[in-house]
């Protein structure tokens, strides 16, 4: 298969509770009414909502020769699976709330494993690169030579960090800003984009962003929407209203769909609107069941 994109980066499996009343106190123990297994990792989970959305799109990452590996490899159907072979597969355990919060225990596996010498360059193929979660896989300071590589493909270039479990140190936030030098699109949540700006201000934190150099920022706001913005224009887009079941991976399926807009040259204002549908979809059921068609989105714009 010729991908349309390629995306790299983390995957494992989630382990995905319902909505719980309130976390479990120490030496306590909840009952959960229903307890989802799915493909996760927000890298795997842009692959699989790209595939869902009907572009062709391959996946590099890093798997356990183990049960879930297995899993994994079954269950992305939509995906050119490359998968490199390391100790254990990575898990994370993500507990919804009632109230739509969320939170996550993840142990990363063979995702911190995962080098530039393990990639094949050559795999790195399409119209765009992709690269997600960070902090947690292993590519970290050779993240720069992989995008390298894409524009030298003339490829475009999209990034999103994902949340630092260590609290955003000095040291990850200068390695960020270099990065973003090579980035196209950028994607962080509002309070990523707070963590490497120290801005407050949506529209501040847009242009710090735009200023470390990509030419797009999507910033995702949860509840209210996002927030898209380039040099010359910007747009609030708001939330689409839908019955919301789990929003784990929710932030993922918004940047496969701005991507999926974004290669079919829609203007601006369309693309984040398509991207708020599509997330909007994606947390109506558990884990990635239902990452939306570009037909679901259509019918629900």
């Amino acid at each position: 298969m010729n991908p349309e994109v390629t995306s790299v980066g983390d995957i494992n499996v989630d382990i995905i509770t319902t909505r719980l009343g309130d976390m479990p106190q120490r030496d306590s123990q909840v009952i959960a009414p229903r307890i989802a297994l799915s493909s996760g990792g927000c890298a795997a989970n842009f692959a699989r909502a790209t595939g869902k959305l009907g572009a062709k799109v391959r996946f590099i990452g890093k798997v356990g020769k183990d049960i879930f590996g297995n899993f994994l490899r079954d269950n992305l159907n939509e995906v050119d699976l490359r998968l490199l072979t390391g100790e254990k597969t990575g898990i994370t355990i993500a507990i919804t709330l009632e109230d739509n919060t969320r939170s996550f225990i993840t142990y990363p596996g063979a995702n911190s494993e995962l080098k530039v010498e393990d990639i094949e360059f050559n795999l790195i193929d399409g119209k765009c690169l992709h690269i997600a979660s960070f902090f947690l896989q292993g590519l970290r300071e050779s993240t720069s030579e992989i995008l390298d590589y894409a524009h030298d493909k003339e490829m475009i270039t999209s990034f999103d960090t994902g949340w630092d479990p260590r609290g955003w140190s000095e040291e990850d936030t200068r390695l960020v800003k270099d990065i973003l030098r090579k980035v196209d699109i950028f994607f962080p949540n509002i309070s990523e984009g707070k963590a490497i700006t120290g801005a407050k201000d949506e529209k501040e934190i847009c242009k710090n962003l735009l200023d470390l150099g990509p030419e797009i920022i999507g910033l995702k706001r949860g509840k209210k929407g996002s927030y898209i913005a380039t040099s010359d224009e910007s747009y609030s887009i708001p939330p689409f209203r839908v019955k919301t079941v789990d929003t784990t991976g929710a932030g993922d399926v918004f940047d496969a769909a701005f991507i999926f807009g974004h290669l079919k040259n829609w203007d601006l204002r369309k693309t984040g609107r398509f991207a708020n549908a599509a997330a909007a979809l994606s947390t109506t059921g558990y884990g990635t069941e239902r990452y939306p068609s570009e037909e679901d989105v259509k019918g629900l714009l």
